[in-house]
């Protein structure tokens, strides 16, 4: 099948209003933001169908994906306007569901290391109400218990309908994940969705593996209450304690972060790997002067090395967990010039050198 080569356009207000392929009745909003792992989870997906991203979307931007950390974020109507993309380009209007069916660990950042050393599904779900805001401005997961069901919401947050492709990624990937955190891929869900029936439901079919039920109120799952007590395979007491205190801290940041601190985090990421990450040259990206920006970041309680040491910090954990980047890479990505200098931040940062906390992460994948 051909694709058609177009372009994903950074700011979002252009996105909505230029971008070729998103019609006019698709449900974007204009606020909102998510997580840019999930958009390198989009990009996986479709290298993994074959697909070079770069003939769907700017070369700078996909390079982009895949150098963020875990706590960058993009606009949710950049996200959404991926799938568009992707979807018109490929004939495929059930490509987000399998994109979500496809998710992994990686593209969820701190929060996947927390969901998997949970003891019990039920935890898992907990968690990810507690900590759902580390993904983005998606919507909060509602929990219910119904006799011998559970029923999973997904909400939407936003005066806007739903969009369609949010609804299918986001129940594909919880589908998946519940199977492969408890090792069972006999677990079938019925799923709901408040868009209409598709001609083609085979991939729902084969995601959820139970009813399936369109043009409804809302967008959830329905499952077995017993499902909710099936053992985490992967947990771990110890590690759980590590990765929790780390989700804590990342939320604390979101929570009360202004959004001059989120654009210098973003202006700093970007800019690692050319050393253009002083201060005078990120006031100067953020049209605001060096003096300024110092008291902005004090008034957060941070420091502009404290602040450019977190991006580091995220980028570093990123890359560490590419078992295709070598060490000496990471330290030219991150703007050092000399692998022990990084080999020495890092360890201040997390009290592990590089090297241990790379066999960490591979033995807990």
């Amino acid at each position: 099948m051909g694709i058609r080569q177009s372009g994903v356009l950074t700011n979002a207000a252009v996105l909505l209003g230029n971008h070729a392929n998103v019609s006019s009745n698709r449900n974007i909003p204009h606020t909102g933001v998510i997580a840019a792992l999930y958009a390198r989870g989009l990009l996986d997906y479709l290298r993994a169908r074959g697909v070079d991203p770069t003939q769907l979307y700017a070369p700078d931007r996909v390079a982009h994906f895949q150098r963020v950390g875990g706590h960058v974020e993009i606009p949710l109507a950049e996200w959404i306007a991926m799938f568009d993309t992707a979807v018109d380009a490929l004939g495929e209007p059930d490509l987000p569901l399998k994109a979500g069916g496809s998710l992994h660990l990686r593209h969820l950042g701190v929060l996947g290391h927390v969901l998997m050393n949970c003891a019990t599904l039920e935890e898992v779900y907990l968690q990810l109400a507690r900590y759902i805001r580390l993904l983005g401005q998606i919507g909060q997961p509602a929990l219910s218990l119904h006799g011998d069901e559970a029923h999973l919401l997904w909400s939407w947050p936003y005066d806007s309908p739903p969009a369609d492709a949010v609804a299918q990624f986001m129940l594909g990937a919880r589908a998946m994940f519940m199977r492969w955190l408890t090792n069972r891929p006999d677990l079938r869900y019925d799923a709901y969705f408040h868009f209409p029936r598709p001609r083609d439901t085979r991939a729902y079919e084969q995601i959820f593996g139970g009813a399936l039920h369109f043009s409804q109120p809302h967008s959830k799952m329905v499952f077995s209450r017993d499902y909710l007590t099936l053992p985490v395979v992967s947990a771990d007491e110890e590690l759980r304690q590590q990765v929790e205190a780390q989700a804590q801290s990342l939320l604390q940041q979101l929570s009360g972060e202004p959004p001059l601190l989120r654009e210098l985090r973003s202006f700093l990421a970007r800019n690692l790997a050319n050393g253009r990450v002083s201060l005078e040259l990120s006031a100067q990206a953020l049209g605001t002067s060096a003096r300024t920006l110092q008291r902005r970041l004090s008034e957060s309680n941070l420091s502009f090395q404290t602040a450019l040491d977190q991006v580091r910090q995220a980028r570093a954990e990123a890359l560490l967990r590419d078992p295709t980047v070598s060490l000496t890479q990471i330290a030219f990505l991150l703007g050092y010039t000399e692998q022990s200098t990084f080999h020495n931040a890092f360890r201040r940062w997390t009290h592990c050198s590089p090297g241990a906390f790379r066999r960490r992460q591979r033995s807990a994948t």
